[in-house]
């Protein structure tokens, strides 16, 4: 009978020690910050929040909250260009971009996603092209790398606008990824801008991805003029497009 108390006490003990454990750990699990909300404080969009990847989402309030103020969501214009020539290019890659404005100063988010598993040769380029409502000063970013074996993304380094313009800038090279076999990439670069003298708040971005010979930059004359020009890493123009300015606002 003592035997038989032993063991109860010894197995009660243990369920005891077991359900502490298990409490602790529920304790001490990560919740989330609710980046949606505070997104949502900015007024943007409901469904445009739901297009952006969790780390994405961290990484503008983030640098939102870095800033001068309380930022407010702006309404922008993307648009897209194939790098390499051919629509179908873009069936593997997402774009988007989110912009906030304070007063005179604009932050913008341009960002990239792959939705395949690609392999990057290290002479990639992503860039962007800005209007004339938006004049850039800063530029940075963040990249990200997922593989067949992930379930999540992780961080792969800091991103650096290596070709910076009036008007937009492009990263390229081996910062975008160099990976022995396909995986997954994306990209969310900064650019804090102020505003600027006209009311074309486009943004065209581009990928270049694998390029033959030498990678493609996207760059060129004023937006609102209508032309948009592709130069190749040493400054060589190879090929313009034209495309319709639609007027829009800067100011909310």
């Amino acid at each position: 009978m003592r035997k038989m108390r032993t063991l109860f006490l010894v197995l009660r003990c243990c369920g005891l020690s077991l359900y502490a454990g298990v409490s602790y750990v529920k304790a001490e699990e990560k919740v989330p910050s609710d980046y949606d909300a505070y997104l949502q404080e900015t007024g943007m969009p409901e469904n445009e929040i739901q297009k952006l990847d969790e780390h994405v989402k961290q990484f503008i309030v983030d640098d939102l909250k870095n800033g001068d103020g309380k930022f407010e969501y702006m309404k922008i214009d993307v648009g897209k260009q194939a790098m390499n020539g051919r629509e179908e290019d873009f069936e593997w890659i997402e774009f988007y971009a989110s912009a906030f404005q304070i007063g005179s100063t604009i932050y913008i988010y341009p960002t990239y996603e792959f939705a395949e598993n690609k392999k990057p040769c290290g002479n990639d380029s992503f860039s962007f092209l800005l209007g004339e409502a938006i004049r850039p000063y800063e530029f940075g970013g963040t990249l990200w790398y997922k593989d067949r074996t992930m379930s999540d993304w992780e961080v792969s380094g800091n991103l650096i606008a290596n070709n910076q313009q009036l008007n937009g800038a492009s990263y390229s090279g081996s910062q975008l990824g160099t990976p022995r076999s396909a995986m997954k990439f994306m990209g969310t670069t900064y650019c804090h801008a102020s505003v600027g003298t006209g009311d074309d708040n486009r943004i065209l971005m581009g990928y270049s991805y694998q390029p033959k010979e030498v990678r493609v930059e996207l760059f060129g004359w004023r937006l609102s003029r209508k032309q948009i020009i592709f130069v190749l890493a040493g400054g060589v123009v190879v090929g313009s497009v034209w495309w319709r300015k639609n007027k829009g606002k800067t100011q909310k």
